[in-house]
């Protein structure tokens, strides 16, 4: 199986792999907080569930490419399915969530002398935007202390709008995520208008 997949493939996966873990954190303190205990069961009848095993070891070897995708497409469901539901029960839970997400990306932090451009690659690797060919995440400029890059298009907004909901949420979490990973550094993350994002020295 594994002389079919390349590199790619498991960049894609590892994204997958991360956006569980995240996932797992919210069912976590969904728990720890009483906030709704059936949340996991939930979110396995609603969206269907993540199998961690190695990507080796599951993926449909005749449609690579569309396993990844429909294992893309159920994690964003999840998230998406997991934060609405928490948030329609009682949208004072928002705070908790957004520092949740700050505190994930804190787990997975970027070096501490790590440049722009790194901290982009890492942000890259980390965050789910589609496949690979949709090409989501375009450079616009890049220096010694600052990239700048724009989201092309939006590949997050229909699972939100699924549910009645539009990705506002969603993109404040990611940037919670991105503030969380960039905390050890002398780099800034900001939006410097819709959709188009700078990373730079502080």
């Amino acid at each position: 199986m594994s002389a079919f997949l390349g590199p790619i493939h498991y960049w894609v996966y590892n994204k997958i792999t991360l956006q569980e873990e995240f996932i797992k954190d919210i069912i976590k303190a969904s728990n720890d907080n009483n906030w709704d205990t059936e949340l996991e069961d939930k979110l396995s009848n609603a969206c269907g569930v993540i199998d961690n095993r190695p990507l080796e070891e599951i993926i449909d070897g005749s449609n690579i490419h569309g396993w990844l995708q429909s294992r893309i497409s159920v994690t964003e469901g999840r998230l998406s399915f997991a934060v609405t539901t928490l948030l329609k029960e009682d949208g004072n839970r928002k705070n908790s969530l957004l520092q949740l997400a700050f505190d994930f990306g804190k787990k997975h932090a970027i070096a501490e002398d790590a440049s722009a451009s790194d901290a982009f690659q890492a942000i890259n690797d980390s965050l789910i935007d589609g496949m690979p060919c949709d090409r989501v995440n375009e450079v616009l400029e890049q220096g010694d202390n600052y990239i700048l890059w724009q989201q092309t298009t939006c590949v997050h907004a229909r699972y939100w709008e699924s549910l009645g909901e539009t990705a506002d949420i969603y993109y404040e979490l990611r940037k919670k995520i991105t503030e969380g990973m960039l905390s050890g550094t002398k780099l800034s993350f900001e939006e410097q208008e819709e959709s188009v994002y700078r990373i730079s020295e502080e």
